[in-house]
């Protein structure tokens, strides 16, 4: 649809008043970051020109802000400094959306405030409100082409909520019209199919449930959706107040005054992120940012290798730096004074645009404590969103030992698309291990991961870790009975180790090994014998001694005799007249059978007498079946 055709639109159906289209400065002068009190009387008409659009297909990536960007996008009148936009198109495209009567004015203060006019592009639309980080595109890449997705801008505000549709027509990329309202800065994602944002986005979608909300986030952003209760009791509850990715393992958080109402909130929030899982696999790293009353340190821009910083003129500026600087090793950290709110800053007011052919270096860091007598295996996805061929002598994985110089392995591609695999060659003696990953294109990219490389490298470390040695926990010490086949194979608890070898010594003729266990009947005879037994995990190994009690069944009164005349009288009077238990229960045990009276009772006397006089059954303290 042409500009004008929508303006006209605008005036006719909104009934927005012409001074909000002609005049910018005044409408800008008007709004607020949060909800005026007349736009509280117009909420039925959020999203009222908003295009919704069926999702994205295919492989859907939501980039992070710390990612490679080609340019931001801002919104004249200003609501940042001249100096921050100048800084800014040092390296980068500035996108300024501007309507036609204003554009001379922007480029007369551009030029006089030191703003590299070669890095200067102007969108030609108008808007309501500076916050292009709230109406602006949110971008991802369907397929490894750039596009944008494009969410109902939860204001009353229907010039900024169609910037979206506006750029993507200029650039010529896909916009998707995500049924959904939530703004910008509510929105978080680490990069790699995660994201967060405040419990506004279920408020201001209630005719939505959860679980559509996070399928609507999923379908048009790629992203698994997390969602977070309030911090503040009031405010417009967006997560870039008081939370921010510094990558995809840390999250940096605000801390607050004693006696604020947030601190508590805050500190919960900050202990509960700390234990959730990362992307990396990892649980975050949470770092903590002092912000006073009317300070935002958290509403920071991350550009390449720069960030920028929000600071106020007060005490705490030079700390918030330092926090910054100690954060992210490797980065520039700068800071900037303006027209800050505590829950309004850069971030807010400005929106970065990720480069459309970025190289993307997909990898999982190694973590832990490894052998230094090993290699460390390490894989790696590389796309080059530009279509150029990878330059193979670029593939490197470079690590430094103990912080020695800088060595390198190469990375080799494999039978899938995209990945690639080496390894970090054995260090013996070696303690820790720094390592980054460099790829580079024909298109001239080079990157590294992580992004800003070996200041902020990964690391793991290495210990050859001592052997936990087996034990033996299984009894030393057996009841069994004479002919009756027997068999041993110890138990072991060894936390490290799952194989072991079993040897025998000292175990009697009748016994004999067989893989690791020791076999044999024993002769029918009362013996009292035992062997030893040594388990080893090939590193350490525990001994023990067993003890074998070898009975037999009828042989009441255990003088190792068979079972005659002498065995039935102790047997009459254990149970009839309170004479001795017999030394062995399990010997009494004649008919093998366990009743409810006990193990001996009447059915073994019967048993045995049958057996003595009446050629009945031999004694079976162990039934036959067992």
């Amino acid at each position: 649809m042409k500009q004008a055709t929508y303006l006209a639109l605008l005036i006719l159906v909104v009934g927005l008043p012409l001074f909000a289209l002609a005049d910018p400065v005044t409408e800008d002068q008007i709004l607020t970051i949060g909800l005026t009190e007349e736009e509280k009387t117009r909420l039925h008409e959020i999203g009222m020109f908003h295009v919704t659009t069926a999702p994205p297909v295919g492989e859907i990536r939501n980039p992070a802000e710390w990612e490679p960007s080609t340019g931001v996008i801002i919104r004249y009148p200003l609501g940042i400094s001249v100096s921050l936009v100048a800084e800014m198109s040092e390296d980068l495209t500035i996108w300024t959306i501007v309507t036609s009567a204003y554009e001379a004015s922007a480029i007369s203060a551009y030029t006089s405030g030191g703003v590299n006019m070669a890095n200067t592009e102007f969108i030609i639309a108008a808007t309501n409100s500076i916050w292009t980080r709230d109406y602006g595109p949110w971008f991802i890449f369907e397929n490894g082409r750039q596009a944008i997705t494009d969410p109902v801008y939860n204001r009353p505000r229907p010039l900024d909520d169609v910037i979206p549709q506006t750029i993507g027509t200029a650039w010529g990329i896909n916009v998707y019209g995500m049924p959904l309202a939530t703004p910008g800065g509510n929105h978080m994602t680490d990069g790699l199919g995660m994201s967060m944002s405040t419990r506004l986005v279920w408020d201001e979608n209630d005719s939505l449930s959860h679980t559509e909300i996070a399928n609507r986030m999923l379908d048009y952003t790629g992203n698994d959706f997390e969602v977070l209760e309030y911090i503040e009791s009031g405010g417009i509850h967006h997560l870039d107040c008081w939370a921010k990715f510094l990558n995809p393992t840390t999250i940096m958080v605000k801390d607050v005054p004693t006696g604020s109402s947030s601190y508590a909130l805050l500190n919960a929030r900050a202990d509960y992120l700390a234990t959730q899982t990362s992307a990396w696999g990892q649980p975050y790293t949470i770092v903590r940012i002092y912000c006073p009353y009317g300070t935002a340190y958290t509403n920071s821009l991350i550009l390449n290798d720069k960030v920028l910083v929000p600071i106020f003129g007060d005490a705490w500026d030079d700390d918030a730096i330092q926090t910054y600087e100690e954060a992210m090793p490797g980065y520039e950290v700068i800071g900037f004074t303006g027209s800050w709110l505590d829950d309004d800053a850069i971030h807010c007011r400005t929106m970065g645009v990720p480069d459309a052919q970025t190289l993307f270096v997909h990898h999982i860091p190694t973590v832990g404590i490894f052998d230094p007598n090993e290699n460390r295996p390490i894989s790696v996805e590389i796309e080059a969103y530009s279509d150029q061929p990878l330059i193979d002598d670029s593939l490197k994985i470079f690590f430094s030992v103990d912080n020695d110089p800088w060595d390198f392995a190469m990375l080799s591609a494999t039978a899938v698309p995209d990945s690639f695999y080496g390894e970090i060659p054995a260090q013996p003696g070696a303690a820790e291990i720094a390592y980054y990953i460099q790829a580079a294109d024909l298109s001239g990219r080079m990157e590294t991961h992580p992004f800003i490389g070996a200041p902020w490298a990964h690391k793991f470390s290495y210990e050859v870790e001592p052997n936990e040695p087996p034990i033996i926990i299984s009894p030393d010490s057996f009841l069994i009975q004479a002919a009756v086949l027997y068999g041993y194979c110890p138990e072991v608890s060894d936390p490290d180790d799952t194989v072991h070898t079993a040897t025998y010594t000292n175990y009697p003729t009748w016994l004999a090994p067989q893989d690791d266990s020791l076999i044999g009947t024993p002769p029918f005879a009362r013996e009292l014998t035992g062997f030893d037994v040594e388990v080893s995990d090939g590193s350490a190994s525990d001994t023990q001694h067993i003890t074998l009690m070898v009975y037999i069944c009828g042989d009441v009164d255990d003088n190792g005799e068979n079972p005659n005349i002498a065995d039935l009288t102790y047997l009459v009077a254990y149970l009839f007249t309170g004479g001795t238990e017999p030394p062995i229960l399990e010997a009494a045990n004649i008919d093998g059978q366990e009743g409810p009276d006990g193990m001996i009772n009447i059915a073994d006397l019967t048993h045995f007498v049958g057996f003595l006089f009446t050629g009945g059954p031999s004694p079976y303290c162990v039934l036959p079946w067992e």
